[in-house]
């Protein structure tokens, strides 16, 4: 029989993003997977130290392989609970991408995070 070895992933020889367990295992406020999707790669995204980032929608919409209208949702979602902050940028009448911050999720991340329990 053939050796198959398996190539298990290495964390310490690749990039890996972090992203707030509280977050992915809500069950009851965030009920679209596009929410969790979107804010997980916002954690991809976002600075080390700052926890900001500034991707376009469209970028997002790529990511997540969803509609630009799916993201827009997304987002007013995450900002309503307080995970993430959106701060509008513009530079004279130009549009810039917004600014993301992940936020410290709100208490209610910290009560029973599913219908079930």
């Amino acid at each position: 029989m053939p050796d198959k070895r398996i190539n298990v992933l290495d964390f310490q020889d690749q990039r890996f993003s972090r992203v707030t367990k509280s977050v992915l295992n809500d069950e009851v406020h965030l009920d679209k997977g596009s929410q969790k999707l979107v804010y997980a790669i916002l954690c991809m995204y976002a600075d080390n130290n700052s926890m900001k980032s500034h991707p376009s929608v469209q970028t997002l919409a790529k990511k997540a392989c969803c509609s630009e209208n799916t993201v827009r949702a997304a987002l007013k979602r995450l900002e309503e609970l307080e995970l993430v902050k959106i701060t509008r940028r513009r530079r004279g009448i130009s549009h810039l991408s917004n600014e993301y911050t992940l936020l410290v999720p709100p208490a209610i991340f910290t009560l029973p995070t599913s219908n079930y329990e």
